[in-house]
């Protein structure tokens, strides 16, 4: 059996389209969602319909989670919660019901399992962005085979007898006995690398031949532009110019998020020369229990460098600097949480005298390890 595994769709028609008819192209004969069919993009209905009517399993991702009302937006840059409450908005109440059914794991034929975040805690959405976290993965089932997508970055962890865990790009294979593989099918609607030609992505489980294959489909949108009191996305002549502009868009729409939790907040917390060298800044919710940050922070190649800064917040609103510490490529570093923390705010600063850092991926996460 050839099954399409797909993710993060973020309300993005045009491009599930594509992925869709390149699936029915190749054979596939049936579709699994990992979630995250909402948030973002300019038609979550129209994408949330032909989810439901094509696939045969649908996980829940957070944006689904947020928008159905069974998590709240708390956590979410400015631009994600806007979509959040646009989309809650534009879903009828039966389209809401179903979102909020959703299941957050399932297993799949030979000795696999799917998740849209983790396996280790599926309802709290963290991200597998380190051979660390992977290891925790691994160690939380005894499939040989994890799917997951959330970090919008297409990947593979794998281990075998050493019990190393080693992170790769992606690559299609065959699985061997005795290896374990963690795959990120990446994302269809909301490609996050910069550095070059973008793609929404999928993987193409086969069940009787075990293999996996990656596959590619240019992603084609041109720009977001208002329409009425929707989003449209037009498509472009020029994908490479596509690319561009959904890029620029993506990146005006990050700053004003930016500027907005920067200057309104939290002054004190930051210095004023840093004010303007603030790339991008993330604020986090902390629930019992949960005792590491990290900052999840990828860097495209040949990158400036990037400051990453801490800042702890109370119930009082006040607030304490944390670590700071400067990151060349990539960091995954664990950072211990003060026990009266409710929120973290993780913010990229660029360098003093250096350009501004590009980033591949920035999603930091909260855990109880």
């Amino acid at each position: 059996m050839r099954i399409a595994i797909l993710s993060d769709i973020h309300a993005n028609l045009d491009a599930l389209r594509l992925v869709l008819d390149d699936a029915d192209e190749q054979g596939v004969e049936r579709i699994v969602c990992l979630g995250d069919i909402v948030g973002y993009g300019p038609q979550p209905a129209e994408a949330l319909r032909i989810v439901r009517s094509r696939a045969t399993v649908v996980l829940a991702g957070n944006h689904d989670d947020a928008v159905s009302g069974r998590a709240d937006e708390s956590n979410f840059i400015d631009f994600a919660a806007d979509a959040v409450k646009r989309h809650r908005e534009a879903l009828d109440a039966d389209q809401i019901q179903w979102l909020k059914s959703l299941p957050y794991v399932c297993d799949l034929p030979g000795n696999a399992i799917a998740a849209h975040g983790d396996i280790v805690e599926p309802r709290r959405f963290q991200y597998i962005m380190s051979p660390e976290a992977a290891a925790a993965n691994f160690n939380a089932t005894d499939a040989q085979l994890l799917f997951v997508g959330h970090t919008h970055l297409p990947c593979l962890f794998l281990t075998g007898a050493s019990g190393k865990v080693y992170m790769t790009r992606p690559q299609d294979f065959v699985v061997e006995e005795g290896k374990r593989y963690i795959v990120n099918v990446g994302t269809v609607g909301y490609p996050r690398d910069s550095t070059g030609p973008s793609f929404s992505t999928y993987v193409i489980y086969d069940t009787d031949e075990k293999s996996v294959v990656f596959r590619q489909i240019p992603f084609s949108v041109s720009s977001v532009m208002p329409h009425g009191d929707t989003v449209v996305i037009k498509k472009p002549k020029s994908s490479s110019v596509a690319v561009k502009i959904a890029v620029a868009s993506g990146a005006l729409l990050c700053a004003i998020a930016v500027a907005a939790l920067v200057f309104s907040a939290k002054p004190h917390a930051i210095d004023d020369s840093e004010k303007m060298r603030v790339a991008e800044v993330k604020t986090l919710e902390i629930y019992e229990g949960q005792k590491i940050v990290r900052a999840n922070l990828v860097l495209a190649e040949g990158s400036a460098p990037a400051i990453v800064k801490v800042v702890f917040h109370d119930e009082k609103g006040r607030d304490t600097l944390g670590p700071v510490f400067d990151v060349k490529r990539s960091s995954t570093k664990a950072i211990n949480l003060p026990k009266k923390a409710e929120k973290v705010s993780v913010l990229v600063i660029r360098a003093e005298g250096e350009d501004k850092p590009r980033i591949v991926s920035f999603e930091p996460g909260v855990s109880v390890e």
